[in-house]
């Protein structure tokens, strides 16, 4: 993933231990940025690798089937949990969201922005306009 990485330089780039995030939130020019970083995306699959795109985010991923999904799925199987509350603010959330479908209760929250996916707050059973927000929200709880 790193030797992808280190032949695909960016200003923005976050290296994690198994992925990598090419952030063009602060690009000056989003637009010619998303172009630049669609070169990337289009590298990084003849590569074998997979990618996400995000809130200004491309992130490259490793070519297993692993998600936010995919952990709430996990984690709902080995606890036995059969009610749960989900927060996210962006596309990859949405997988989350899917995992939550058939339990007992799930409650669905999205913190919206401008940059966020419109989807999410289609889908979210509650909207909150913030990270603070959803703190209060919790707080009530």
């Amino acid at each position: 993933m790193h030797d992808f990485a280190d032949t695909h330089p960016w200003q923005w780039q976050e290296r994690k231990p198994l992925t990598v995030a090419f952030h063009y939130r602060l690009a000056e020019d989003h637009d010619a940025a998303r172009v630049t970083l669609e070169n990337v995306a289009r590298d990084a699959l003849e590569a074998g690798l997979r990618t996400k795109w995000g809130r200004m985010v491309l992130e490259v991923v490793p070519p297993i089937d692993a998600s936010k999904g995919t952990a709430v799925r996990e984690l709902l199987a080995t606890t036995g949990l059969r009610r749960a509350l989900y927060a996210g603010d962006d596309v990859t959330d949405l997988d989350a969201f899917d995992a939550l479908d058939g339990l007992e209760t799930a409650v669905r929250v999205a913190v919206v922005s401008a940059e966020g996916p419109s989807e999410l707050g289609e889908r979210a059973d509650v909207i909150v306009g913030s990270t603070q927000a959803f703190r209060e929200l919790l707080e009530q709880l």
